[in-house]
């Protein structure tokens, strides 16, 4: 999303202490980068509507708000911004709700509501899918399929087998996880919550093969062939000295990996399915499976880290629904 001019000195006071707000609460990197410029969105757009002052707010302009962001063009792809987009946004302004009441300067109530993901029901796999994907991490590959595979696998571990979000994998560490214990504990989740996520015994094996073999080679090995590297833009960097030796999942360059989707898109292609199915849409397929197996709907929202069933919800509709075709 591009960022739009604000000119007002109210909205942009509220901006900067916004974004140090979330930086004291230890909201993710990502959520720090991303939610002052879903902010300053809504704020260009209030200025647009000759709306001065956050407490001038209506619920009916918030409503607006709301309309306007269903009907506004993605500015990234063609169509229209998809719900999980809008909810982005929504949680983005109820957490610009809890800075500006916590100030005792104004007050800021609001009355948007998250809309439906209607691409959840679309981005949701069925069991043989899912072991197609994991099937293809076999595959050969040009250069050390074993630990390719194993990095692979345990990617699927990840966003699959324990539900985690996107964000949540990335920010693992491996003293995140407790073979032993059969658990892997969120640091920072959606909203800065934590939680402790059980890991099947499938995964168990898959996450401690690489941790042994997989990571280990990543990490030293592969890293030491590398002088320099190439960045998006195709320019030669030196590559960093020091490994990143906490970080769970290890890319080529011995540092974080954080584009884990890449894996997907290159396991999507070979098992031959949709290369619209996203990393989130496993997280989506493991809840809708685990509802389908007989768990309750709050085991389930535990398991995600919903802080309440109503985003929980929605797989219920999608199993009710599959149910009556």
């Amino acid at each position: 999303m591009l960022s739009l001019e604000i000119t007002s000195h109210h909205y942009k006071y509220l901006l900067v202490g916004y974004k140090e707000f979330l930086q004291i609460l230890g909201y993710s990197p990502q959520v720090v980068k991303n939610w002052p410029r879903y902010v300053q969105e809504f704020f260009n757009w209030l200025e647009n509507k000759h709306i001065g002052s956050i407490t001038n707010v209506t619920g009916l302009q918030q409503l607006d708000f709301m309309d306007y962001l269903q009907r506004r063009q993605n500015k990234r792809t063609a169509g229209a911004l998809h719900g999980g987009s809008i909810n982005n946004i929504v949680s983005a302004i109820y957490a610009l709700a809890r800075y500006v009441n916590s100030t005792g300067r104004y007050v800021f109530d609001i009355v948007l509501e998250r809309v439906s993901n209607e691409s959840a029901e679309r981005n949701i796999l069925n069991i043989e899918q899912i072991k197609k994907i994991y099937e293809a991490t076999f595959l050969p590959y040009p250069y050390n399929q074993t630990a390719m595979g194993q990095r692979d696998r345990a990617i699927i571990a990840l966003y699959y087998g324990c539900g985690l979000r996107r964000t949540e994998g990335v920010q693992l560490n491996i003293n995140d996880i407790d073979l032993h214990k059969r658990l892997l504990f969120v640091r920072k989740g959606k909203g800065n919550k934590q939680r402790y996520v059980p890991i099947a015994a499938k995964h168990i094996t898959d996450i401690g093969d690489y941790l042994k073999e997989g990571r280990e080679w990543f990490l030293y090995e592969h890293h030491s062939k590398y002088q320099y590297y190439s960045d998006r833009d195709g320019n030669p960097t030196p590559k960093k000295e020091n490994p990143d030796t906490e970080a769970f999942l290890i890319s080529k360059y011995a540092q974080r990996l954080d584009q884990p989707e890449k894996r997907l898109q290159y396991l999507l292609k070979c098992a031959e399915l949709p290369n619209s199915i996203t990393l989130h849409g496993l997280r989506h397929s493991i809840a809708t499976h685990l509802l389908q197996s007989g768990m309750s709907i709050e085991d389930i929202a535990k398991f995600l880290g919903h802080s309440s069933l109503s985003s929980t919800q929605i797989y219920t509709h999608i199993v009710n629904d599959n149910r009556h075709e």
